[in-house]
Protein backbone atom coordinates (compact mmCIF):
# COMPACT_ATOMS: atom_id res chain seq x y z
CA UNK A 1 0.00 0.00 0.00
CA UNK A 2 1.26 3.52 -0.80
CA UNK A 3 0.99 6.57 1.74
CA UNK A 4 -0.48 9.33 -0.08
CA UNK A 5 -0.78 12.16 2.85
CA UNK A 6 -0.60 11.95 7.19
CA UNK A 7 -1.97 14.38 9.13
CA UNK A 8 -1.51 14.97 13.13
CA UNK A 9 -4.56 16.24 15.16
CA UNK A 10 -4.62 17.16 18.55
CA UNK A 11 -5.72 13.66 19.70
CA UNK A 12 -4.96 12.08 16.61
CA UNK A 13 -3.40 10.68 13.32
CA UNK A 14 -4.43 10.56 9.84
CA UNK A 15 -3.02 8.51 7.04
CA UNK A 16 -4.50 8.62 3.31
CA UNK A 17 -4.42 5.83 0.67
CA UNK A 18 -5.41 6.18 -2.90
CA UNK A 19 -9.18 5.62 -1.86
CA UNK A 20 -9.74 5.83 1.38
CA UNK A 21 -8.50 7.94 4.89
CA UNK A 22 -8.15 6.38 8.51
CA UNK A 23 -8.45 8.50 11.45
CA UNK A 24 -7.46 7.24 14.42
CA UNK A 25 -8.40 9.22 17.80
CA UNK A 26 -7.23 8.46 21.25
CA UNK A 27 -9.63 9.58 23.81
CA UNK A 28 -10.47 8.92 27.55
CA UNK A 29 -7.99 5.98 27.57
CA UNK A 30 -9.24 4.57 24.03
CA UNK A 31 -8.42 4.12 20.58
CA UNK A 32 -10.93 4.63 17.98
CA UNK A 33 -10.82 4.53 14.61
CA UNK A 34 -12.83 6.05 11.64
CA UNK A 35 -12.00 5.24 7.94
CA UNK A 36 -13.76 6.85 5.02
CA UNK A 37 -13.83 6.95 1.13
CA UNK A 38 -11.31 9.39 -0.28
CA UNK A 39 -12.81 12.97 -0.99
CA UNK A 40 -12.46 13.15 -5.12
CA UNK A 41 -10.52 15.94 -6.27
CA UNK A 42 -12.71 18.35 -8.62
CA UNK A 43 -12.06 18.47 -12.18
CA UNK A 44 -11.07 21.80 -12.38
CA UNK A 45 -8.63 21.03 -10.12
CA UNK A 46 -7.44 18.21 -11.82
CA UNK A 47 -7.02 20.25 -14.43
CA UNK A 48 -4.84 23.00 -13.01
CA UNK A 49 -2.62 20.93 -10.95
CA UNK A 50 -0.70 19.27 -14.33
CA UNK A 51 0.06 22.64 -14.48
CA UNK A 52 3.81 24.22 -13.54
CA UNK A 53 3.34 27.32 -11.27
CA UNK A 54 -0.47 27.95 -11.74
CA UNK A 55 -1.50 24.49 -9.30
CA UNK A 56 0.54 26.06 -6.39
CA UNK A 57 -2.76 28.36 -5.93
CA UNK A 58 -5.00 25.31 -6.79
CA UNK A 59 -3.98 23.53 -4.21
CA UNK A 60 -4.08 26.84 -1.82
CA UNK A 61 -7.63 27.35 -2.73
CA UNK A 62 -8.62 23.50 -1.49
CA UNK A 63 -6.52 23.76 1.42
CA UNK A 64 -8.51 26.82 2.21
CA UNK A 65 -11.68 24.86 1.44
CA UNK A 66 -10.97 22.09 3.47
CA UNK A 67 -9.39 23.84 6.38
CA UNK A 68 -10.83 27.25 6.93
CA UNK A 69 -10.67 27.76 10.35
CA UNK A 70 -6.95 27.72 10.20
CA UNK A 71 -6.70 30.12 7.36
CA UNK A 72 -9.17 32.49 8.98
CA UNK A 73 -6.55 32.68 11.74
CA UNK A 74 -3.32 33.01 9.45
CA UNK A 75 -5.63 35.65 7.46
CA UNK A 76 -6.39 37.52 10.90
CA UNK A 77 -2.86 37.77 11.92
CA UNK A 78 -1.71 39.08 8.38
CA UNK A 79 -4.94 41.73 8.64
CA UNK A 80 -3.54 42.57 11.74
CA UNK A 81 0.20 43.37 10.95
CA UNK A 82 -0.91 45.23 7.51
CA UNK A 83 -3.26 47.78 9.79
CA UNK A 84 -0.58 48.02 12.77
CA UNK A 85 2.78 47.96 11.40
CA UNK A 86 2.65 49.31 7.93
CA UNK A 87 0.28 52.15 8.96
CA UNK A 88 2.37 52.51 11.95
CA UNK A 89 3.35 55.84 12.93
CA UNK A 90 6.36 57.19 14.60
CA UNK A 91 5.82 56.01 17.98
CA UNK A 92 5.81 52.45 16.96
CA UNK A 93 8.64 50.33 16.76
CA UNK A 94 9.22 49.45 12.94
CA UNK A 95 9.18 45.64 12.00
CA UNK A 96 9.30 44.65 8.87
CA UNK A 97 7.02 41.46 6.93
CA UNK A 98 10.03 39.30 6.60
CA UNK A 99 10.12 39.88 11.00
CA UNK A 100 6.53 39.53 11.06
CA UNK A 101 6.50 36.40 8.74
CA UNK A 102 9.81 34.46 10.66
CA UNK A 103 7.89 34.75 14.37
CA UNK A 104 4.53 33.80 12.88
CA UNK A 105 6.55 30.53 11.77
CA UNK A 106 8.46 30.15 14.83
CA UNK A 107 5.05 31.09 17.31
CA UNK A 108 3.14 28.56 15.27
CA UNK A 109 6.06 25.88 15.68
CA UNK A 110 6.18 26.22 19.22
CA UNK A 111 2.58 26.07 19.80
CA UNK A 112 2.46 22.38 18.09
CA UNK A 113 5.70 21.70 19.95
CA UNK A 114 4.23 21.89 23.38
CA UNK A 115 0.60 20.65 22.62
CA UNK A 116 -0.15 16.50 21.71
CA UNK A 117 -0.24 17.90 18.37
CA UNK A 118 3.65 17.51 18.33
CA UNK A 119 3.89 14.46 20.02
CA UNK A 120 1.54 12.85 17.38
CA UNK A 121 3.27 14.53 14.49
CA UNK A 122 6.11 12.82 15.26
CA UNK A 123 4.28 9.77 15.82
CA UNK A 124 3.12 9.78 11.59
CA UNK A 125 6.54 10.79 11.10
CA UNK A 126 7.86 7.53 12.33
CA UNK A 127 5.03 5.18 11.79
CA UNK A 128 5.35 6.35 8.11
CA UNK A 129 8.72 5.94 7.86
CA UNK A 130 8.63 2.14 9.62
CA UNK A 131 5.74 1.36 6.77
CA UNK A 132 7.82 2.26 4.08
CA UNK A 133 10.91 0.27 5.39
CA UNK A 134 8.61 -2.67 6.25
CA UNK A 135 4.50 -3.17 6.09
CA UNK A 136 4.64 -5.64 9.11
CA UNK A 137 4.72 -2.84 11.79
CA UNK A 138 5.32 -3.34 15.24
CA UNK A 139 5.72 -0.82 18.26
CA UNK A 140 9.92 -2.12 18.03
CA UNK A 141 10.23 -0.94 14.50
CA UNK A 142 8.34 2.62 14.93
CA UNK A 143 10.22 3.54 17.70
CA UNK A 144 13.54 3.14 16.08
CA UNK A 145 12.51 5.94 13.16
CA UNK A 146 13.24 9.21 13.07
CA UNK A 147 10.57 12.15 13.75
CA UNK A 148 11.03 14.06 10.83
CA UNK A 149 10.12 12.92 7.31
CA UNK A 150 10.75 13.57 4.04
CA UNK A 151 7.20 14.08 2.72
CA UNK A 152 6.38 16.30 5.52
CA UNK A 153 4.25 19.69 4.79
CA UNK A 154 6.92 21.83 6.47
CA UNK A 155 9.32 21.46 3.94
CA UNK A 156 7.24 23.04 1.45
CA UNK A 157 6.99 25.91 3.95
CA UNK A 158 10.36 25.91 4.43
CA UNK A 159 11.05 26.19 0.38
CA UNK A 160 8.58 28.97 0.17
CA UNK A 161 10.11 31.20 2.97
CA UNK A 162 13.67 30.61 1.91
CA UNK A 163 12.02 31.76 -1.83
CA UNK A 164 10.05 34.93 0.04
CA UNK A 165 13.59 35.45 1.68
CA UNK A 166 15.68 36.02 -1.60
CA UNK A 167 13.27 37.80 -2.80
CA UNK A 168 12.58 40.61 -0.19
CA UNK A 169 16.51 40.93 0.28
CA UNK A 170 16.30 42.22 -3.66
CA UNK A 171 13.14 43.55 -4.01
CA UNK A 172 11.16 43.87 -0.94
CA UNK A 173 7.63 43.15 0.24
CA UNK A 174 5.19 44.09 -2.82
CA UNK A 175 2.47 42.01 -3.01
CA UNK A 176 3.80 40.12 -5.98
CA UNK A 177 7.20 38.88 -4.32
CA UNK A 178 4.67 36.66 -2.29
CA UNK A 179 2.83 34.85 -5.34
CA UNK A 180 6.28 34.33 -6.90
CA UNK A 181 7.50 32.97 -3.58
CA UNK A 182 4.87 30.47 -3.40
CA UNK A 183 4.79 29.60 -6.53
CA UNK A 184 8.54 28.81 -6.69
CA UNK A 185 8.85 27.60 -3.63
CA UNK A 186 5.83 24.81 -4.56
CA UNK A 187 7.85 23.83 -7.96
CA UNK A 188 10.44 23.31 -5.60
CA UNK A 189 8.78 20.97 -3.39
CA UNK A 190 7.06 19.51 -6.03
CA UNK A 191 10.12 18.83 -8.39
CA UNK A 192 13.22 18.68 -5.57
CA UNK A 193 16.01 19.78 -7.64
CA UNK A 194 19.00 17.60 -6.37
CA UNK A 195 21.00 19.88 -5.05
CA UNK A 196 18.84 22.67 -4.26
CA UNK A 197 16.32 20.24 -2.52
CA UNK A 198 19.17 18.63 -0.71
CA UNK A 199 19.85 22.30 1.09
CA UNK A 200 16.23 22.39 1.67
CA UNK A 201 15.65 19.25 3.25
CA UNK A 202 18.37 19.95 5.81
CA UNK A 203 16.64 23.18 6.91
CA UNK A 204 13.04 21.68 7.01
CA UNK A 205 14.26 18.76 8.91
CA UNK A 206 15.96 20.63 11.40
CA UNK A 207 12.36 22.69 11.61
CA UNK A 208 10.57 19.84 11.78
CA UNK A 209 12.88 18.49 14.37
CA UNK A 210 13.13 22.24 16.73
CA UNK A 211 9.69 23.33 16.62
CA UNK A 212 6.82 21.28 15.06
CA UNK A 213 7.64 17.86 16.85
CA UNK A 214 8.10 16.66 19.94
CA UNK A 215 8.86 13.08 21.67
CA UNK A 216 6.28 10.43 21.44
CA UNK A 217 4.79 8.51 23.88
CA UNK A 218 4.01 5.02 23.20
CA UNK A 219 -0.02 6.04 23.15
CA UNK A 220 0.62 8.57 20.10
CA UNK A 221 2.78 6.15 18.13
CA UNK A 222 0.24 3.35 18.73
CA UNK A 223 -2.24 5.35 17.68
CA UNK A 224 -0.05 6.24 14.34
CA UNK A 225 0.03 2.34 14.19
CA UNK A 226 -3.55 2.12 14.11
CA UNK A 227 -4.44 4.27 12.05
CA UNK A 228 -1.83 2.82 8.97
CA UNK A 229 -3.36 -0.90 10.06
CA UNK A 230 -6.63 0.39 9.35
CA UNK A 231 -6.10 2.06 6.75
CA UNK A 232 -3.93 -0.63 4.81
CA UNK A 233 -7.18 -3.08 5.10
CA UNK A 234 -9.75 -0.96 3.88
CA UNK A 235 -7.25 -0.48 0.98
CA UNK A 236 -6.42 -4.47 0.42
CA UNK A 237 -10.06 -5.21 0.67
CA UNK A 238 -10.98 -2.89 -1.82
CA UNK A 239 -8.63 -4.83 -4.34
Amino acid sequence: MEIYGGRAGYNSVRFTGEKYQAISRFKKGEITTETRVKKRDKKIFIALSKIPFVRSFSMLVELIIENWKPFSLVFTLFLMEFLLFRNANSYTIPINTFVMLACYLILAGLIIKITPIGKYHAAEHMAASAYEKDSNLTLGKVKKQPRTHKDCGTNLVISIFICYSILFMIFGDPFWVYLISWSVGYELWKNEPKIIWDTVLVIGKAAQYALFTSKPKEKHLVVAIEAITKLEEKELASH
